[in-house]
């Protein structure tokens, strides 16, 4: 823990704290081994004038990276109130203004925490951290509406976003029943998940039942006995990533990618991208965040309708993504939005990609895991990074995609 000893320190420091007063802490807490995103934002949080403390596994990628103040190690084993009671104390240590969550879990544990109460915990613990939660991810009316694929896909209907045609489901037979009304493919999406865990295209009934088998549990804030999953009509067609800062509910910067690597008809993660201005999807992403009033690094995916080119929503991650440190190389610096905007000052840069910064990027370590043989390494601009040599090789010794 950073500072002086505690009588039950709850993870172990590699710095010491250093006093906040002359610059904002952001506290950057994650359970995610391998995730690209909080080992690559530090240093652009750095850059943009923030002091950087993490909280993560031990082991963890993002351990790794040079642009930390203050590295916390959560314990091997500890239980979720031992972990909360960290949290808040961590959060207390380094002054964090904000709580930037690195992966769905843990944007997951925050939301419960200002949904119920806590008895396990200490007096003033769950009231002190839903504060800082709030501050840091908006209105908490909108967290279940984007963490459960069901109630946005309602929600973004009100707001007259466009979502494939679907249903939530409870069982098999009534997805079989879904699936043969919209018509197949299909997609089968678990209610709450993260990585596209779970989440299976279908061409038959039979994949369909496969499939309902196979879900993963769901979230604690999911009520039990709801339904389980949501089948939607395949949409074919260019996914659509947007990663962008929001701040109570309206877009201060963000971007839009488009997927080169992998091609756009295989399930996988982005490893190429090709950067774009895409005004009507920039539009619909305005209105859905300010439907959920959220606030902090964001990332929602649409798929662009091959047959009629319109963007239907397909998910928002209410986090950073592997691509959000990206954005300052294309004029669209969202840590520098972040410092502006907690400043109480109005951002004047860049809010969308400038047309002259179109442009195709090879991202590192995704590509190198997709293919290490890959010409796009070779031949297009990549974001490795080469400043933080410690990460870098923790990087390359990943394990391909094919054996993760």
């Amino acid at each position: 823990m950073t500072g002086r000893e505690k009588s039950s320190p709850p993870a172990e420091s590699r710095a010491e704290h250093v006093d906040a007063n002359t610059q904002p802490t952001v506290l950057l807490v994650t359970f995610g081994m391998d995730y690209i995103a909080p080992a690559r934002m530090p240093g652009e949080l750095k850059r943009a004038g923030f002091k950087v403390a993490l909280l993560a596994p031990r082991g963890a990628l993002c351990t790794q990276t040079r642009h930390v103040d203050s590295l916390n190690l959560m314990p091997d084993e500890q239980s979720l109130p031992a972990w909360i009671e960290a949290l808040a104390e961590l959060a207390r240590a380094t002054r964090a203004r904000l709580l930037l969550p690195g992966d769905d879990a843990t944007v997951q544990v925050l939301m419960q925490i200002t949904r119920e109460p806590l008895p396990a915990l200490r007096p003033g613990v769950q009231t002190e951290l839903v504060a800082l939660i709030r501050s840091s991810l908006g209105d908490p009316a909108g967290y279940l509406d984007s963490i459960d694929k069901g109630r946005l896909a309602r929600r973004a209907r009100t707001l007259g976003l466009p979502v494939p045609p679907g249903e939530t489901v409870a069982g098999a037979d009534d997805a079989v029943r879904v699936a043969a009304a919209v018509g197949y493919p299909v997609v089968v999406r678990p209610m709450t998940g993260s990585s596209a865990r779970g989440v299976r295209v279908c061409g038959s009934a039979t994949e369909v039942r496969a499939a309902m088998e196979n879900l993963p549990e769901s979230s604690a804030l999911v009520p039990a006995g709801t339904h389980r999953a949501l089948v939607q009509h395949m949409i074919r067609g260019q996914p659509i990533n947007r990663p962008a800062l929001a701040w109570e509910g309206r877009e201060i910067a963000g971007f839009c990618r488009l997927r080169v690597r992998p091609p756009p008809e295989l399930p996988g993660f982005g490893s190429v991208s090709r950067y774009a201005v895409l005004p009507d999807v920039a539009a619909l992403n305005r209105r859905l965040l300010q439907g959920l009033g959220a606030s902090g690094f964001v990332a929602t995916e649409f798929r662009l309708d091959a047959a009629t080119g319109t963007p239907y929503l397909i998910e928002i991650n209410r986090r950073m993504v592997p691509a959000a440190h990206t954005g300052a190389r294309v004029g669209v610096d969202l840590a520098a939005a972040l410092a502006t905007v907690i400043a109480s000052e109005e951002w004047t840069g860049a809010t969308d990609l400038p047309v002259e910064n179109e442009r195709t990027l090879a991202l590192f370590p995704q590509e190198w895991l997709r293919d290490r043989t890959s010409s796009d390494l070779q031949q297009r601009p990549t974001d490795a990074p080469w400043d933080d040599p410690a990460l870098f090789r923790a990087m390359l010794r990943l394990p391909p995609w094919g054996r993760r």
